[in-house]
């Protein structure tokens, strides 16, 4: 049976006090609503809807940014979910199957819970609502059970009175079923509420009042919680990061102090890799076995091969690849830039737009001048050569295989292979000619 996907996406999301469309905040790396997305992927779905308001446009920027093979679906006005799933189902008239809704500021729900969600809608029960048990119901509505263990009714929160807020089943918002069914129910749905919208939820109880049954699929509380506020928001992000260090950790990575040290959704990390306290590893990162990331370290779309050393205090940016055993030390910066194999900068350096070889040493304070002002331009420095302290490569430049740069020298030409490149006047002493200056003491 054919499975379609509707994620809701239209509220605005007033109570993140943000411009930005509160699913387009970020977990992990990635927006909200791509976290969602993604658990449906093991659904194999045939088509996937996204339901959102016509002024959305930085949303639907982000769906072609990130390639998202969803059809989007305009409401026009948002008269709530239940509304939102007759437009998108409006939109596929000949729809036929299951369909699955879930909202894009729900990003926690695990495919394995939604894959057991859909295996649950049977020929003689075409609903099942997804719900959790908790001693803090706050916002989420209140589930009903009949004599039988189905759903009676779903309250919204908004309109529960006293007996209503008192029982832990909640609902989380998550729904699936037959579309024949769905599209037959839909229009009896109303707004009689205290918001005056169109709940989803109110097919719960027209389908028992019509004798239909509609199941109860109950997972943990945190695959259900919904961001609506900026303290959501940090509560996700210290749910996700906590997952992904339990993930590295169990995989064979050592994290000195796992609570300090933050990754991204697509963050690659061999076994045995070190990582210190107060490391942020961002977008596109991969790490091969052996390596250490020392603490305060920041990476970057790059690629750190096996034993290379990052560290402490190094920044590492995107299209930057460490070789083996290479090492980048202390208030180091690589940009766009190769190390080759056991290449060491030590420290104090900036590295942009440059080629390194093999077994070279780049001196401290070393910084590679990659932009005129108009173009970047790339430095390339050849193997087993030495970069002598404070050295200024004016690119474009090419330093040969076991040259050497004098300290404190201003590189704007070529430097053969084996040759000494020097750019900076002779030392002249003034004898006697000395400040009369006598330090102070204190």
């Amino acid at each position: 049976m054919s499975i379609t996907v509707v994620i809701l996406g239209a509220g605005k999301g007033t109570r993140m006090k943000s411009k930005k469309t509160k699913i387009l905040h970020e977990i992990g790396g990635i927006p909200i609503y791509l976290h969602a997305l993604n658990s449906t992927e093991g659904l194999v779905p045939s088509k996937t809807l996204f339901v959102t308001s016509r002024d959305n446009q930085a949303l639907i920027e982000s769906l072609q940014h990130f390639d998202v093979k969803a059809d989007v679906v305009i409401q026009d006005e948002q008269l709530g979910t239940g509304d939102a799933v007759a437009v998108a189902l409006q939109s596929l008239p000949e729809l036929t199957g299951i369909v699955v809704v879930l909202y894009g500021d729900t990003p926690f729900v695990k495919t394995s819970t939604l894959t057991k969600l859909v295996r649950s809608v049977e020929q003689d029960v075409p609903f099942a609502f997804l719900g959790f048990e908790t001693l803090h119901p706050g916002n989420y509505g209140r589930i009903k059970l009949d004599t039988e263990g189905y759903i009676q009714k779903i309250t919204e929160a908004k309109d529960c009175n006293h007996v209503d807020s008192s029982p832990s089943l909640c609902n989380s918002g998550i729904f699936c079923s037959k579309v024949d069914v769905l599209t037959k129910l839909l229009p009896q749905v109303s707004n009689e509420n205290s918001s005056g919208e169109y709940y989803l939820t109110d097919i719960a109880r027209l389908a028992s009042e019509q004798g239909i049954k509609t199941r109860l699929v109950q997972c943990d509380e945190h695959e259900t919680l919904g961001i609506n506020t900026r303290n959501d928001l940090a509560v996700a992000e210290h749910v996700f990061q906590s997952q992904m260090r339990n993930r590295f950790m169990s995989e064979g990575v050592t994290l000195i102090d796992p609570n300090s040290v933050y990754f991204s959704i697509d963050t690659k990390i061999a076994p045995d890799v070190v990582i210190e306290p107060n490391v942020k590893i961002g977008k596109e990162v991969s790490i091969d076995t052996g390596a250490v990331i020392h603490s305060f370290s920041y990476l970057e779309g790059c690629t750190i091969s096996e034993g290379a050393q990052i560290g402490p205090f190094a920044r590492i940016r995107a299209s930057s690849e460490i070789s083996k055993d290479a090492k980048v030390g202390n208030f180091v910066e690589v940009k766009a830039s190769k190390l080759g194999a056991r290449t060491k900068v030590s420290h104090l350096s900036y590295v942009g737009d440059a080629s390194v070889g093999e077994e070279t040493n780049i001196g401290a304070g070393t910084v590679f001048c990659n932009y005129d002002g108009v173009s970047k331009n790339k430095t390339v420095v050849g193997s087993q050569t030495f970069i002598g302290s404070n050295t200024l490569l004016i690119a474009p430049v090419e330093i040969g295989n076991e040259a050497f740069t004098a300290a404190g020298s201003v590189i704007n030409q070529n430097v053969p292979d084996h040759s000494l490149g020097i750019a900076r006047k002779r030392q002249k002493n003034l004898l006697n000619k000395a400040p009369n200056h006598k330090f102070r003491k204190g």
